[in-house]
């Protein structure tokens, strides 16, 4: 049998410490953190409705609604995504609201106020996304330049062309975007590359209309409809606004959700319906 020397003996001891120490070390460190660790819903804003049939034609005629209006704050990793932004923060210095063709539009807190309470300056926003370019989505855009923006190709062609007001949107809430990094996509896109936040493109009230499937390790999976439907009674019953780009991507759309929510057990979370958004936590408190 071979016998090692004194000096190897020692080295050998040294190297078995040597790994001891490195596998201890090794074990205590945490593992970096993946996938979407919480999902923040901010209020911002809301509309008053005097007759809601506009949006389900021949239905509900002359009964008044209030919408909600919701922002979505996502954390994942290191960094901070933000689904829509809602309606501009200079409502809060108009009680009254501004009355519109269809609705009233009211914000009681500004959103820059609660993602202060949360720890977030809008510049610490590194990836945003609209599920449209209508006001009540975009009305806080231009606070979100430093952020990288993800727009279907047909929305960009739609609001930054030649025509926006064809589609009802209006350039100076959103146009300080145009320099800012823009990820044009067509179809559905894995934003973060791991399947957590995935958009998903439901074209119909806009032309590059898009939705939102975030997957949660506690809560599961959700997803944010935008104005695919503006109501659960829509959205079951397969209404849709007489004003919307196509009715018949609308309807597709709205299969399209319904599908993808059977598929995952997801919830879906419908931006504009008061009742659900009633139910929901809001921050500072968070889905997980």
């Amino acid at each position: 049998m071979h016998r090692l020397l004194p000096l190897q003996r020692i080295a050998l001891a040294w190297l078995g410490a040597a790994l001891t120490v490195l596998a201890a070390g090794c074990g205590s460190m945490a593992p970096a953190a993946t996938g979407v660790q919480r999902l923040y819903v901010l209020y911002c804003g809301e509309a008053r409705i005097p007759d809601v049939s506009a949006w389900s034609p021949g239905f509900n005629v002359g009964q008044a609604a209030v919408f909600s209006d919701n922002c979505y704050l996502v954390r994942h990793g290191d960094e901070w995504m933000l689904w829509d932004s809602g309606y501009a923060d200079s409502l809060v210095d108009k009680p009254e609201g501004i009355v519109g063709p269809r609705s009233t539009a009211l914000r009681k807190v500004t959103l820059v106020s609660q993602l202060a309470e949360i720890g977030v300056t809008p510049d610490q926003i590194n990836r945003i996304a609209f599920s449209h370019s209508h006001g009540d989505h975009v009305g806080n855009a231009n606070l979100f330049t430093a952020a990288t923006l993800y727009i279907q190709k047909a929305e960009y062609a739609a609001a930054f062309g030649s025509e926006p007001g064809k589609y009802g949107f209006v350039p100076a809430t959103y146009d300080r975007l145009r320099s800012s990094r823009i990820v044009q996509i067509d179809g559905d896109f894995d934003v973060f590359g791991d399947g957590s936040v995935r958009i998903l493109a439901t074209p119909g009230h806009t032309p590059g209309h898009q939705s939102l499937l975030v997957r949660l390790p506690q809560t599961g999976a959700v997803v944010l409809t935008g104005d695919a439907a503006h109501f659960e009674e829509n959205f079951a019953k397969r209404r849709v606004p007489g004003f919307n780009f196509d009715k018949e991507q609308s309807l597709q759309s709205m299969d399209k959700l319904d599908r993808i929510v059977k598929a995952e057990r997801a919830q879906l979370w419908i931006n504009h319906d008061a009742a659900q958004n009633a139910t929901l936590l809001h921050a500072p408190k968070f889905y997980q």
